[in-house]
C-alpha cells in the first residue's frame, strides 16, 4: 500500500510518495533543499500541493530535525485552541532532552494554556511535518499530536511570553471558521481530527 508523507510550510504542502525509487533520489542527490533558493522555488509554484521528485528520507537528510509534540484537547464537544501571533493554532512545543512525546504534549498544553486536568484518550498520535526558516537556517519539525480530554475546572491562562494572547475551548462547529486564515497544516490536522469518531462524538 502506498504511503504519503506530507511536509507543510506556511503556504505549501509537499507530497512525498513511499513508492519513490532510489534512482529518483540519485537524480536530486546534489540538490540542496535547505536553502532560500529552494524555498523560493517551491513558494513560486502556483499550486498549494507539490509532488516532490524524491523520497521523504532524501529530503529529510538535508535538515536539522526537531522533535515536538502537542495536544488535541477536548472538553465536551469543544476543542482547545490558542491564538498565537495572530493565528489560531493548537498547543505544541519542542521536546526536552529525556522526554517521551506524550510527556512533551502534556507539558506543552499546560504551559501554553494553564494547569488543566488532562487525560490522554488515545496512545496513537497524528504526526505532522513542518518545514520553516529560523535565523537564517531551515528546520524540519516532526510533531506528534495526542488526543486528550480535559476537565473544565481550571481557568485557561495563555502563555503570553510565547506570543499566545488567547486560549479557549471552541465548539467543534466553529473550529473551521477559526482556521479560515490559518496554515495549510492546521486544515490538514483538523481534517484528521474529524476522522477520529470517538473523539468528535
Amino acid at each position: 500500500m502506498e504511503q504519503k508523507y506530507l511536509v507543510f510550510s506556511e503556504r505549501k504542502c509537499l507530497v512525498f510518495s513511499s513508492f519513490q525509487h532510489l534512482q529518483d533520489d540519485a537524480l536530486v542527490e546534489k540538490t540542496k533543499f535547505n536553502t532560500f533558493e529552494y524555498w523560493e522555488h517551491i513558494h513560486n509554484q502556483p499550486n498549494e500541493r507539490i509532488e516532490m521528485p524524491c523520497s521523504f528520507q532524501r529530503f529529510k537528510k538535508d535538515f536539522t530535525f526537531i522533535p515536538a509534540a502537542g495536544g488535541i484537547v477536548k472538553h465536551e464537544k469543544k476543542l482547545l485552541m490558542i491564538f498565537r501571533n495572530g493565528t489560531w493554532d493548537l498547543p505544541k512545543g519542542w521536546m526536552d532532552a529525556g522526554e517521551f512525546p506524550m510527556q512533551t504534549a502534556l507539558r506543552e498544553v499546560r504551559e501554553e494554556c494553564g494547569p488543566l486536568d488532562l487525560i490522554v484518550v488515545d496512545n496513537l498520535p497524528i504526526t505532522t511535518y513542518h518545514w520553516y526558516p529560523v535565523k537564517g537556517k531551515f528546520l524540519l519539525k516532526e510533531t506528534q499530536w495526542f488526543f486528550m480530554s480535559a476537565a473544565h475546572s481550571h481557568p485557561l491562562i495563555p502563555q503570553k511570553k510565547e506570543g499566545i494572547t488567547k486560549a479557549a475551548f471552541v465548539g467543534f462547529e466553529s473550529v473551521e471558521e477559526r482556521l479560515a486564515k490559518s496554515f495549510p497544516m492546521m486544515h490538514y490536522l483538523w481534517e484528521r481530527i474529524q476522522l477520529h469518531n470517538t473523539f468528535i462524538s
